[in-house]
């Protein structure tokens, strides 16, 4: 269903009935917002959050995979319904698509991954993810970067020395204080790379979907849902 397909269902009132799934889209090797645990299951803070959202909208929700650069196209595209996984409220994604309200905090100060001593990043040659506010960050300061569909993609070019540095949403995550630490690298530099939260995105003008998500996350604020999800992933 295309986009525009899609706001035709809501005006109907299609789009939140049991009997039509949502397609939920997301990148998933990206603990602890969304990643692949041992049995093959989507797990983490946001599936937590998701399924919460599903059972309390009397939605029946299917998961798809997808490379982080083609989940709001997908929405936009009517390929999902819903996408989320770590997505930064930035007002240049605003003019793309529609973000629920915001239901984890960021932190404004990103750092980038090198050798110690690697150039500063006006330098260097950096490598990010391909669709991220870290990408569109170098985009507008004009530094010198080689964007991968995957993180992975972007470890690896720093390993292989094709990059000086990477770029990613890194400090915080437990994955890449072992890369880091194995591999002799370092967080070497930071840069502030401002947003509103993360939120789940949906297709311009959804907005009986938009409504229930909200709704659902609003009720799971107040009865304390949400912060003991984020107590058990973060904390």
């Amino acid at each position: 269903m295309s986009c525009v397909g899609a706001i035709a269902s809501v005006m109907t009132g299609l789009i939140l009935a049991s009997s039509e799934p949502i397609v939920i889209g997301t990148d998933a090797p990206f603990p602890a917002y969304t990643y692949v645990d041992d049995t093959g299951e989507i797990t983490g803070f946001e599936r937590d959050i998701m399924d919460q959202v599903c059972s309390r909208s009397a939605l029946t929700c299917n998961w798809e995979l997808a490379n982080f650069d083609q989940l709001i196209p997908g929405v936009m595209s009517g390929r999902f319904d819903v996408v989320l996984g770590g997505i930064a409220v930035t007002d240049e994604r605003r003019a793309l698509v529609d973000f629920t309200q915001p239901y984890h905090g960021t932190d404004p100060n990103e750092w980038y991954i090198g050798k110690p001593g690697a150039p500063e990043p006006a330098a260097a040659l950096v490598a990010v993810q391909s669709g991220t506010v870290q990408e569109a960050h170098l985009r507008q300061m004009r530094y010198r970067h080689v964007s991968f569909p995957t993180e992975p993609q972007v470890l690896q070019a720093l390993l292989d020395g094709k990059v000086d540095l990477a770029l990613g949403p890194f400090e915080s995550r437990a994955d890449i204080h072992t890369f880091v630490d194995q591999n002799g690298f370092d967080f070497v530099y930071s840069e502030l790379i401002l947003d509103d939260g993360v939120g789940m995105a949906v297709c311009k003008g959804n907005t009986d979907l938009l409504d229930s998500l909200n709704a659902a996350l609003d009720a799971m604020r107040r009865d304390g849902t949400l912060a003991s999800i984020e107590t058990r992933w973060f904390e």
